[in-house]
């Protein structure tokens, strides 16, 4: 019988290698991993001591432990996602996540030609993103490798909004549905979309982490 599972080893490792290359092109600094604990690994090696540290809203960095680790290892860690905290509080964190040393993300889609595409209900996870921090380091699965710009936008609107509605408890548009609806309600979540064509200018330390395993929505 043959090892169907090497043969999807192959083939991510493929489209990593792929994207990484794209990636590096466009000014990135690029990885691929295998693993999410080999990726996990790489993401603490690139945190310099005391840095502080801003967590974007990101399913993947929590799928892999880095927050809590981050926590337990002693940074100073900018998380919004703290169970009880007040609107004000929760604005205040996202507002030091634009100034902090390290910006720590997720990604909705990554094109074969290294292109990075997100959306965001607030604005301060792609803000953060594209000018503030001095350092970003970015994670994505494989899951995340779309064909192209277009592909790209319909997986956000038909797989990763849906998804981090439903995880929202939102009740309504594509939160039941379970893909876009093209709403304009009060609880869109999608509401600010960029792509990036390449490493903004003065941000030579915007690191994306490419990762064999599916992670995040």
């Amino acid at each position: 019988m043959r090892d169907f599972d090497k043969t999807r080893s192959w083939h991510r490792q493929q489209l990593g290698e792929t994207v990484k290359k794209a990636l590096e092109k466009r000014g990135f600094t690029a990885y691929y991993f295998d693993t999410a604990e080999e990726a996990k690994n790489k993401v603490l090696e690139l945190i310099p001591s005391g840095a502080s540290i801003g967590v974007g809203g990101s399913v993947t960095l929590r799928e892999m432990g880095l927050v809590e680790e981050l926590k337990a290892r002693g940074y100073e860690v900018h998380d919004h996602w703290i169970p009880g905290i007040t609107p004000e509080e929760d604005w205040e964190i996202r507002r030091r996540q634009l100034t902090c040393d390290v910006f720590l993300t997720g990604c909705n889609a990554i094109t074969m030609d290294g292109r990075l595409l997100n959306t965001d209900f607030t604005g301060n996870r792609v803000a953060a993103m594209i000018f503030g921090p001095r350092r970003i380091i970015m994670v994505a699965g494989i899951n995340k490798i779309v064909k192209d710009i277009q592909t790209g936008l319909e997986r956000i609107k038909n797989v990763a909004t849906p998804l981090n509605s439903h995880r929202r408890n939102w009740g309504k548009a594509c939160a039941k549905a379970g893909y876009c609806i093209e709403c304009n309600l009060e609880d869109k979540s999608c509401r600010v979309t960029t792509i990036i064509e390449m490493c903004p200018k003065g941000s030579p330390d915007f690191y994306v982490i490419l990762v064999g395993q599916e992670l995040g929505y």
